[in-house]
């Protein structure tokens, strides 16, 4: 029968538009591989997949073909052959009344637990599922969460023993992984490959949650914690996270703990915009968010942290296969053709890695990210407005290099204004910025005009 995803008005669970194109795959026995960034939700959409109720809502009456068994890695009692089977074998006892009662399975298990030779692990793996297979109606599909250090540490024979069952059984047995890089890209060898074969062209990047669901996750907590936020709470959450669970969660945790000590309370919308511009500098300092983007970061290879500091660099030049795998894997997105930080917790975080040094010199200028104040001498200068302070943040990312008018426009205004802002306008902006970090405006210190090739800030 042909695979009719039904939508239902209303939805009832986020990820919809992940579990149907998973589902897709999985309805015609095809392996999936779900991989994505630290904690952006790939246990949630596994465990999600493991209930019945959700294949009811999108197949119908062929979800009652399907057994979704829900296979958590970090329950692995011993990262070898033996302690990987063994979680397989109890997972499936777990996941139906049927199979906690097939003698077959009982049997292979009790052996695989207590083997009489190393001979008898796969032996006994082996014939628990082949059994578990071919007592049900089901098609078993099994859910591998946190399937990073398995693939990567465990030797490769339980592996090639799950494809050869799979291949016995390509009707009945079908697989789901979920981990943080590609399965080929977790472990270059060659026998674990044969498994990773399984997955060719079906790998799902999984994205931060979508603008509507991140909204349905920070209503739960407004129900949860009875915090009362307003719609302008939610656009600062969903600016700030990316739609990233975790950091959206840690953000409504600083904005409600904020709300409850403000005096009076920020109740009109120029009152609350404020608000959020004085808790940006509180959501940075915030231990749980800065490590979740430090696990975020930790995971990058070398040359993607170098790319996404680049970002910020005036005179950058991308490498397009870094940038590329940055966008498949959500990282980044683009804006207006330009490619731009998937939330701006990530971007501020990694701009504290791309920024100098603070200098020992008292008489030396310093832009501190984390208060979005401009020191001299240690002394904080008159607040900037938002485009001073977009113009000295390019200027100070590219200390002591030319910065051009068009790169100017671009980082300060947006390239949509390319043909809007002209040289007055920029100088304008130039002598105001001038005026507020230059002892002596007429005789410039640290911004200086590099005569027809742009400007340049030095830090004194």
């Amino acid at each position: 029968m042909p695979l009719t995803l039904r939508l239902l008005n209303g939805g009832g669970y986020m990820r919809r538009h992940d579990v149907e194109n998973i589902l897709r795959h999985l309805y015609v026995m095809q392996c999936v591989e779900i991989v994505g960034m630290s904690n952006v939700g790939k246990s949630a959409l596994l465990r999600l997949l493991a209930q019945q109720d959700v294949w009811v809502q999108e197949l119908g009456e062929a979800a009652q073909e399907f057994l979704p068994v829900y296979i958590d890695c970090n329950r692995i009692l011993d990262m070898t052959e033996q302690g990987f089977s063994e979680l397989i074998l109890r997972c499936l006892q777990e996941a139906s009344p049927k199979l906690a009662a097939l003698p077959e399975l009982v049997n292979a298990y009790d052996m695989l637990v207590a083997p009489s030779s190393d001979f008898q692990v796969p032996l006994s793996f082996s014939r628990g599922l082949t059994s578990a297979i071919e007592a049900t109606p089901y098609k078993l599909v099994l859910l591998f969460d946190e399937f990073d250090d398995p693939f990567k540490l465990i030797d490769a024979r339980v592996f090639l023993n799950l494809r050869a069952v799979q291949d016995r059984h390509s009707s009945q047995l079908v697989f789901v992984t979920a981990s943080g890089r590609p399965l080929t890209v977790l472990n270059q060898d060659g026998r674990h490959g044969e498994f990773a074969e399984l997955f060719s062209h079906r790998t799902w990047h999984l994205a931060p949650l979508t603008r509507s669901d991140t909204e349905l996750q920070v209503r739960r907590f407004m129900t949860a914690f009875e915090a009362p936020f307003t719609s302008a709470d939610i656009d600062f959450i969903y600016q700030w996270s990316g739609g990233h669970p975790r950091m959206a969660e840690g953000i409504c945790r600083v904005l409600q703990q904020a709300l409850e000590t403000a005096t009076p309370p920020p109740n009109e919308p120029m009152e609350r915009w404020r608000f959020h511009r004085t808790l940006a500098a509180s959501l940075l300092e915030d231990d749980y968010l800065a490590r979740e983007c430090r696990k975020i970061w930790e995971e990058l290879t070398p040359a993607e942290q170098s790319e996404l500091t680049g970002l910020a660099v005036a005179d950058h030049t991308p490498d397009r296969v870094v940038l590329d795998e940055l966008l498949r894997r959500h990282l980044l997105h683009r804006v207006e053709g330009r490619p731009q930080f998937f939330c701006r917790l990530l971007a501020e975080f990694v701009q504290r890695q791309a920024t100098p040094a603070a200098p020992a010199a008292a008489t030396s200028l310093w832009v501190d990210t984390a208060s979005g104040q401009v020191l001299v001498g240690g002394v904080p200068v008159e607040t900037l407005t938002a485009l001073e302070y977009k113009l000295i943040q390019l200027l100070f990312q590219n200390l002591d290099k030319i910065v051009d008018k068009y790169q100017i426009v671009t980082h300060v205004w947006g390239e949509s204004y390319i043909d809007e802002v002209d040289d007055a306008r920029i100088e304008k902006l130039i002598s105001r910025l001038r005026q507020k970090i230059e002892p002596d405006p007429t005789s410039p210190i640290f911004l200086t005009t590099i005569r027809g090739r742009g400007y340049r800030l030095v830090s004194g």
